[in-house]
């Protein structure tokens, strides 16, 4: 799980199977689609605060916090991180975790990425 530090609090941020799937509602788009939109890079505003609330969402479900936010309060978190033009801030850290969650490496017990064998 990812924490986004806001000015007055610590946001959970849970990317997996619920928060595509809420995501997946929130956009209107398939899983198919997702994965294209993840694998391009291609965000659009809406997408990303979608992405974000979708992920806060299921982060307050695991913690089984109340969500008593909605797409304003997202974008206000945003803004207090940053916005989108911080490079290499917390909403940029938070897309990779997010990218890198879906896209994990195989690696052995030793840690080193495992080829295939044939």
């Amino acid at each position: 799980m990812y924490e986004l530090k806001t000015n007055n609090n610590n946001i959970p941020l849970q990317w997996g199977t619920w928060a595509m799937k809420r995501f997946c509602e929130l956009e209107n788009k398939t899983l198919v689609d997702l994965i294209n939109i993840l694998s391009t890079g291609s965000f659009e505003l809406s997408t990303i605060i979608n992405i974000v609330r979708a992920s806060a969402e299921s982060g307050h479900k695991t913690n089984k916090l109340p969500i008593e936010f909605g797409e304003f309060e997202v974008c206000e978190w945003i803004d207090e991180v940053g916005g989108l033009s911080a490079k290499d801030g917390q909403l940029i850290e938070f897309i990779k975790y997010m990218q890198n969650s879906m896209n994990p490496e195989v690696k052995d017990k030793k840690g080193k990425k495992e080829e295939k064998k044939n």
